[in-house]
């Protein structure tokens, strides 16, 4: 009765604002112990979470309806101090992928479940054999789901990576990489794997505007599954510098897709973006092109007080939405940490985060700032399409920024940017809906008021084309919350 009245609170406060959307309100659980939680996603007719422990790993499932706990279940895995590394579903199963020790040795393992957490098979992954310490391997996986791919740094000059197939649950393929002149503090930039299970390692190459003998460029080292060799791609961002590029395979046509910020000599403040299309394995036929911000778009960064370009700097590549004829959404996002003396003196300083000074009297406090967002289109030939900029501003201190920025819900039709307006208890949760050509609403959809919710949204899953879950956390307790639209 209680979660009944408190969904029925819950819908007659987005109702005033005239919205469809639906929500629902799991109960709430207590985390006093956990270590992390993820939501795993919906099967059938049942949501399920996953939540660590530390000694103890647990699966609850909440039925469709309410959103009512219906069961606990904790999973076995090997007792010699596992370490999970990641939980998530494919099709009607999920899988935990975790390390543990035995005999000395480093084993990388996976556990394939059911919807009712029954274990269905289970089987090693790699073997890192016995050494002075523990890999800490990170953990990718492939958009369709299915293929995940591990790799772990040696020694900051050889990387050992391995792929496996989890519908086959076996491995594809393991190799060691050792790049020529590598220092991987400076070079290492990306790592990703398609849905065929072949790895893209991206290195960044003389980005620092000393350099001027030295042009920056991006090297892409392609391993294809089951070949031996390795086709190296070198693409030159033509004697510019680049801020914050992000890369992301694009399957249907075989491609990476690249976006990042572009400057002449100062990599914090950018003169434009620019987009990258590189085919696998490709030396020739590979696209580059770049913009420059008009003054329409510069004249929307005017201060409004002082009169002056406030210029697009501190901007953060998001995420790429790669378009059905192949161009690409590049989605930034504005955002900065400052740390702040909190010390007995009487004045007291700010200091941006990269600083690092140590404060003998007092501490640091953290200020998180996520503001405006920006979005470009490019067209699959580089050409630009459309720009726009989404106007939000959160600030909040000491929370590890964990509930600012936002949720980018996808559909064929358009894309969705759920946040929060302000990082605060008494909040409006709103959205903007873009579509495919630039046009965009914006809505206040769920007003959090006297409903105990905190909603973290960048932990959130999107489930279905209409249907998002999103955890709210909140004095540590936990409460699933489902957004239908």
């Amino acid at each position: 009765m209680k979660v009944q009245l408190l969904i029925i609170a819950l819908f007659c406060s987005f109702c005033q604002f005239g919205i469809s959307q639906e929500i629902t309100v799991s109960e709430e659980i207590t985390l006093r112990s956990d270590q992390s939680y993820s939501i795993i996603g919906k099967f059938n007719e049942k949501t399920l979470l996953y939540r660590d422990k530390g000694t103890e790993f647990e699966v609850q499932a909440y039925n469709n309806e309410l959103l009512g706990l219906s069961w606990t279940k904790e999973l076995e895995l090997d007792k010699k101090r596992p370490q999970v590394l990641d939980v998530f579903g494919l099709e009607e199963y999920f899988y935990v992928i975790y390390k543990y020790k035995e005999k000395g040795n480093s084993i990388i393992k996976v556990h394939k479940y059911n919807e009712a957490a029954n274990l269905v098979d289970s089987t090693m992954v790699y073997n890192f054999g016995k050494r002075f310490y523990s890999p800490d391997p990170e953990v990718l996986l492939s958009e369709d789901k299915a293929k995940i791919l591990l790799y772990h740094t040696e020694y900051y000059t050889k990387i050992e990576v391995s792929v496996f197939d989890l519908r086959k649950m076996e491995s594809i393929w393991d190799k060691e990489f050792e790049p020529k002149d590598l220092n991987y503090g400076a070079d290492f930039y990306q790592m990703l794997v398609d849905n065929e299970g072949g790895m893209h390692m991206v290195l960044t190459r003389d980005n620092d505007r000393l350099k001027k003998d030295k042009p920056h460029f991006f090297e892409f080292i392609y391993q294809p599954p089951n070949e031996e060799k390795a086709p190296i791609t070198k693409v030159s961002l033509e004697g510019k510098l680049s801020y914050d590029t992000y890369f992301k395979i694009d399957n249907l046509n075989r491609s990476i897709i690249g976006g990042g910020m572009h400057s002449e000599k100062n990599k914090g403040r950018t003169q434009g973006y620019y987009y990258m299309r590189i085919p696998f394995g490709g030396t020739a036929d590979h696209t580059l092109s770049f913009y420059n911000f008009g003054e329409a778009f510069k004249e929307q960064l005017v201060d409004k007080k002082t009169k002056v370009t406030k210029g697009l700097f501190d901007v953060g590549i998001q995420d790429i939405v790669i378009r059905q004829d192949g161009g690409a959404v590049i989605v930034c996002e504005q955002l900065k940490d400052f740390e702040r003396s909190t010390g007995t003196a009487a004045n007291t300083t700010t200091t941006a985060r990269a600083f690092n000074s140590r404060l003998e009297n007092g501490r640091f406090a953290v200020d998180h700032y996520y503001e405006d967002l920006f979005l470009f289109s490019v067209h699959p030939n580089g050409e630009h399409h459309w720009e726009e900029i989404l106007h939000k501003k959160q600030f909040s201190q000491d929370d590890d920024a964990a509930f600012s920025s936002f949720f980018l819900a996808k559909t064929a039709r358009q894309l969705r940017l759920i946040y929060n307006d302000e990082i605060r208890n008494e909040n409006t949760v709103s959205e903007y809906i873009i579509k495919g050509d630039g046009g965009f609403d914006r809505n206040s959809i769920l007003n959090t008021a006297s409903q105990d919710l905190r909603l973290r949204f960048r932990e959130s899953k999107q489930v279905a084309y209409n249907e998002i879950l999103v955890p709210s956390e909140r004095k540590s307790r936990l409460k699933l919350v489902r957004m239908t639209f």
